[in-house]
């Protein structure tokens, strides 16, 4: 691993965390939901801001600590494509992260579409796997 491969880590990290205190800034301000008594016309927008800061923050905090475990699985040892493979996991966790939370928030999220998208993420990789990974 080089001092750029620890650069590229820690600033991924450090914005991970700039992206979690930017979610939870925005989500105690803002205001989620219409109310009788507090009309707020952008509630909508508002959920839609903090279910894509909340995937990019997974997304984010996903894909250093995947490169840094496929460097470890590899006898440390930094392959070509490990950093792709860790944007890719990093992603797709990010993506689900968010899909699960449009699901919740539209009100059609239950034990088996949950597993379903889990799933489906996991078929993703797996295809993804033998497909640009493969040697």
């Amino acid at each position: 691993m080089t001092g750029r491969h620890r650069t590229i880590v820690a600033a991924l990290v450090l914005l991970a965390v700039l992206t979690a205190l930017l979610l939870v800034s925005f989500a105690t301000n803002a205001c989620p939901t219409q109310t009788p008594g507090h009309p707020c016309q952008q509630a909508a927008m508002n959920r839609t801001i903090v279910i894509g800061l909340s995937g990019l923050a997974v997304a984010l905090t996903i894909t250093p600590f995947a490169f840094l475990a496929e460097f470890v699985v590899r006898r440390r040892i930094a392959y070509r494509g490990g950093w792709g493979r860790a944007i890719r996991r990093g992603v797709l966790c990010g993506a689900i992260v968010g899909a699960l939370a449009a699901l919740r928030v539209g009100g059609a999220l239950t034990v088996p579409v949950a597993i379903f998208v889990v799933l489906l993420a996991a078929l993703v990789e797996w295809f993804a796997t033998r497909r640009f990974d493969a040697p």
